[in-house]
């Protein structure tokens, strides 16, 4: 699922399911989004695992590998009968890199023992769930109306079945194994019974089948089962038993096939699905095969632009050690390239660095680049320059380094200049006839390739740039030395060359770069993803590894944070130039009138009204303040919602509306939070509560949200008042207030709904209480309840709420 021995691995041939897929679904979102800008995707990810029959985050973060075990998720069913996991941590994705950094660090809590069988054997089964989230624009560009779709892909890497009496498991590793094997079983079962067409299907007889049922449904979901099983005559119990199951989820049927109205056909055979072109335009770096006549297809990295053969062309030959291929040159090429080229020239320079055959990503016989590297060297060279059937300069390293020499011996016209490091030389009084301008590198301390042959060949290539370094003193001599020593054998004995003032070169800020064409013999392999990237046995090294990181993160990000869609629209703070603010200040001091009540304000009364900082509009002394009072969260101007900012010294100036000395008054607070639980189940924590600055005065509250039904409300007889309830949706919630029994006050009931905001929706109620004393008189009988709708408020003046508590 992940790579060899259970750990990411960036080299395309050794990537295990989950990384692929990673890479897969990016770069199916780059190509869809490039091809219409009016869809817009979204990607999260939740990481779990089942251990021992329960289900683990391993994505929290406050939990590390010895605690992650404490704290143990519940399995919920939504109305629509989806199955998720309460309260696990979703992350969201924009790229491919970012997915896999996510597997790593859930992967260092996940459950893992060593055993006899395995020294790193996993102990839990690991769910990777990915939602991905589409959305497109419903009318024009510039509309944030929008139809959204929701898929979820699980990728479940399964703990195999463990015979105990082969792992000598004891004690945690022993109850560890039974909980593996009997979940096993339990998933077994299942597909027996939906192979069957049972009717009843036993997803509940474990956390596993529970977690995978909305995977194993067979009208919600398309399943893949993958079966691994080994070729040892000592495990053909257990790949008996694998097959099994195999054969036993292969006889289930789908009764329904999900919608397929989004699927798109994606030509993955496109070499460049999933590539892209090089950033960098002037470097131009991508990957291709050479069509050779006697070798077949040749892998090649090239880099540079080549619109004619007059260009330089540079061929680049790898050694003959296990590991190499044309990768060990990616970091010379960059550094001539940048050498070479700037904004405003391209470099004169092109290359091509190849796979010999049997290396890399070349089919063929190692012993040729050894035996007939002559007649292999010409051939590449024919099918990349068909015309003067030759090439500026030849490179070799190792065994590379030795064809080179044999070549050039046999071959004389195919190079104008030769380059070799840590070269193989056999018989080098062979190349006295090697005329050709030739640069040296010889590491002293490398016994496999001695420096006293080297002094031998320079003794007899004449026209030499020769160069001895110490790699236990400076191990990092070539790669910081190759490219300039060879640009300073270019520079003297090439009197033509000039690297900036090439007319068909040149560059203006505003041009793009043309794509030259290639060769008939020539066909693309990738782009600049396939050029940095490692396969078989090609070492990933350092350089490579950060730029292809780089360049993925850029490519794929911009795939996905193009993302209007789903972000709350922000209107820009508008600033106000000092001309409009004096004609706002010259409008606002002749304005006469309440812009609530509409009433006149005499000049005596002005000084006294408020004008709201934010919205301005002017509220009356008389009458309109005194709401600001009871409600001072927004505007109580009708279609006003902006949100105030009244100081509470300012407030303090007003009174509350109907005041009286023949009347109590209590500020109730009431309302409700919403808090989203899971963006892809839409599923919410509301939060309803009453509260009451007024000491003594309630005791107790009861939160009803089923009225039509006797005694099915909820009492809280302290503070806080509070209910918390998870729903899918808003719902009905009365707040039935008991008052102290020495008030002897009617109960309150206040009819609501609770709100689905994402914020705090808060409303302030004044309740009038006639003054008779301290409590109603007792002579008097009251009344049993007192009702406030809230729903039937009065809506020209929303925040003038008020409920009144008489006796009958």
């Amino acid at each position: 699922m992940l790579g060899p021995d259970g750990k990411l691995s960036l080299t395309a041939d050794l990537m295990g399911i989950i990384p692929r897929t990673s890479r897969y679904l990016f770069a199916a979102i780059h190509k869809l989004t490039s091809s219409s800008p009016s869809i817009q995707y979204q990607v999260r990810v939740s990481y779990l695992e089942v251990y021992n029959g329960r289900v683990y985050d391993l994505l929290r973060k406050n939990d590390n590998k010895s605690n992650n075990k404490l704290y143990s998720l519940s399995i919920r069913e939504d109305n629509q009968g989806n199955i998720n996991v309460t309260d696990a941590v979703e992350i969201p994705v924009h790229n491919s890199l970012e997915l896999e950094n996510i597997l790593m660090q859930g992967n260092q809590r996940r459950a893992t023992a060593s055993t006899y069988m395995n020294s790193s054997s996993s102990r839990s089964h690991a769910l990777l769930i990915i939602w991905i989230e589409r959305r497109e624009r419903s009318t024009s560009s510039l509309s944030r109306e929008y139809t959204s779709y929701l898929g979820r892909l699980n990728l479940i890497d399964l703990a195999g079945s463990e015979d105990i009496s082969r792992s000598k498991a004891e004690g945690d590793r022993f109850r560890e194994a039974v909980n593996i094997n009997t979940d096993l079983l339990q998933l077994r079962r299942v597909l027996d019974a939906l192979s069957a067409s049972s009717s009843y299907i036993p997803y509940r007889d474990s956390t596993l089948t529970r977690l995978l049922q909305s995977s194993l449904s067979t009208t919600q979901s398309i399943t893949v089962l993958i079966s691994h099983i080994s070729s040892l005559n000592i495990d053909l119990s257990e790949t008996l038993s694998t097959l099994k199951y195999s054969q036993t989820a292969k006889c289930v049927q789908r009764t329904s096939i999900p919608a397929q109205k989004l699927c798109k056909n994606i030509d993955t055979s496109d070499v460049m699905f999933g590539d892209y072109n090089d950033p960098v335009q002037c470097f131009y770096r991508r990957t291709v095969y050479i069509h050779t006549p006697s070798y077949g297809k040749i892998f090649a990295r090239l880099a540079g632009h080549r619109y004619d053969e007059q260009q330089k062309c540079v061929l680049l030959i790898h050694g003959s050690g296990p590991a190499n291929s044309s990768m060990c040159w990616n970091d010379l090429v960059r550094r001539l390239l940048l050498a070479t080229s700037s904004s405003s020239s391209l470099s004169p320079y092109y290359f091509v660095a190849i796979d010999c055959p049997g290396y890399g990503r070349s089919d063929g016989d190692k012993q040729t680049i050894r035996s007939y590297p002559s007649a292999f060297i010409q051939e590449i060279i024919d099918c990349i320059s068909p015309t003067t059937h030759k090439v500026y300069c030849l490179i070799g390293s190792s065994q590379g380094a030795a064809a080179v020499f044999n070549a050039l011996v046999e071959k004389p016209a195919i190079s104008s200049f030769l380059a070799v490091q840590h070269p193989v030389s056999h018989d080098p009084q062979r190349f006295v006839c090697i005329k050709q301008p030739a640069l040296l590198m010889y590491d002293t301390d490398d016994d496999g390739h001695p420096v006293s042959v080297g002094r031998l060949v320079k003794k007899y290539i004449p026209n030499n740039h020769y160069y001895e370094f110490a790699s236990s003193k400076q191990p990092k001599w070539v790669a910081h030395n190759a490219h300039l020593k060879l640009l300073q054998l270019f520079n003297e004995y090439d009197a033509n060359n000039n690297t900036t003032n090439a007319s068909s070169l040149q560059l203006t800020a505003s041009s793009e770069v043309p794509l030259p064409s290639l060769h008939a013999c020539v066909s693309v392999a990738g782009g600049i993803i396939s050029y940095l990237s490692s396969y078989n046995r090609e070492p990933l090294y350092e350089n490579s590894k950060k730029e292809l990181e780089s360049i993925l993160s850029s490519y794929e990000n911009q795939s996905v944070q193009n993302d209007d869609l789903f972000v709350e629209k922000i209107k820009p703070e508008r600033i106000e130039d000092d001309e409009s603010k004096a004609q706002r200040l010259a409008t606002e001091l002749a304005q006469t009138q309440c812009d609530l009540c509409n009433q006149h304000i005499s000049s005596s009364d002005m000084s006294k009204s408020l004008r709201l900082p934010d919205c301005r509009h002017l509220l009356c002394y008389s009458c309109c303040c005194e709401t600001i009072k009871i409600n001072s969260y927004k505007c109580p101007v009708v279609d006003c919602a902006t949100k105030l900012n009244v100081p509470s010294s300012q407030l303090s100036l007003y009174s509350l509306p109907f005041s009286s000395d023949n009347e109590k008054h209590i500020i109730i607070q009431f309302g409700n939070s919403c808090r989203s639980l899971s963006s892809s189940s839409q599923r919410y924590e509301y939060t309803a509560y009453v509260k009451c600055k007024t000491k003594n005065v309630i005791d107790s509250v009861s939160f009803d949200i089923n009225p039509t039904y006797p005694k099915s409300a909820i009492r809280v007889s302290e503070a806080p008042y509070e209910l918390v309830r998870i729903m899918n949706s808003e719902f009905t919630c009365d707040f039935i207030i008991q008052w102290n029994k020495a008030l002897n006050w009617p109960k309150l009931r206040i009819t609501y709904y609770v709100q689905n905001k994402q914020d705090s929706f808060t409303r302030n109620l004044l309740v009038r209480v006639p003054n008779q004393g301290n409590t109603m008189a007792k002579s008097h009988k009251t009344l049993e309840e007192v009702v406030y709708n809230w729903t039937d408020r009065d809506r020209t003046k929303p925040n003038v709420n008020y409920v009144l508590l008489s006796y009958d």
